[in-house]
């Protein structure tokens, strides 16, 4: 009966022996996913805090770039006014300033996409766990890169600008922007009267004007479009990171 009983032994041991073998691997296989998720969750804090401090980072900056192009915005439309008649002429350094920080400023924010980049060139999306966080990152770069065609468009108008009132822009230039350079402010009444006769009489610098403060002021709804995106993006990671 002993002999008997043997191969039925043997076969609950080699049972056993099996047992404990798969379940020793089920455990490493369980460890080892436990490490590769915590290896994903630290790789997925350390994307999202590189993103929050580009988000925070360019958001300072178009804050900033906003409340400037407002300036060149309304001043550049005094300008337009006073050619049209519609606001009393007023002083030559008043124009001066409208002219230096209204018709021939441009600004536009540079915005920090390195942590963006970087993602995306080492396929990492992925670790990104809120697809609605996905979502919005895509559509908040894809606005961002769209806007490079009016930005080129303003620039060539402002080129425009520059070279139809070249022969004024010597005497109409602000004294701070001369002083810069080391030049004496212009005195001479005269000669100020006639550039200024010269550009009133531009009537293509004007349109110009006109062209460009449209696209500044379709670049401004794009910028506080992108300031609003920006403060959900980063609503979002703060979620994320608690």
């Amino acid at each position: 009966m002993a002999d008997d009983n043997r191969p039925l032994k043997y076969a609950r041991y080699a049972i056993g022996e099996i047992a404990l073998v798969v379940i020793g691997i089920l455990i490493a296989l369980q460890i080892n996913n436990w490490n590769e998720e915590r290896k994903r969750a630290k790789q997925e804090k350390n994307i999202l805090l590189a993103l929050k401090s580009d988000f925070i980072e360019s958001k300072l900056r178009l804050n900033q770039t906003i409340i400037v192009q407002k300036k060149c915005i309304r001043q550049s439309i005094t300008l337009i006014s006073i050619y049209e008649g519609k606001v009393p002429y007023p002083n030559t350094d008043s124009i001066k300033t409208y002219l230096q920080y209204g018709a021939f400023s441009w600004y536009r924010a540079e915005i920090v996409t390195g942590a963006y980049d970087a993602l995306l060139n080492a396929g990492d999306s992925e670790l990104i766990k809120n697809q609605d966080l996905i979502r919005l990152l895509a559509e908040y770069f894809s606005i961002l890169n769209s806007g490079f065609e009016d930005q080129e468009t303003s620039m060539n108008l402002l080129n425009n600008m520059q070279i139809v009132a070249a022969p004024a822009l010597l005497t109409l230039s602000v004294s701070n922007w001369r002083e810069r350079i080391g030049l004496d402010p212009v005195s001479d009444a005269g000669k100020e009267g006639q550039a200024l006769k010269h550009l009133f009489e531009q009537d293509a610098f004007f349109s110009y004007l006109y062209h460009k403060t449209v696209i500044e002021e379709l670049r401004l709804t794009i910028q506080e479009d992108l300031l609003s995106r920006m403060s959900e993006i980063l609503s979002i990671i703060d979620n994320e990171l608690e």
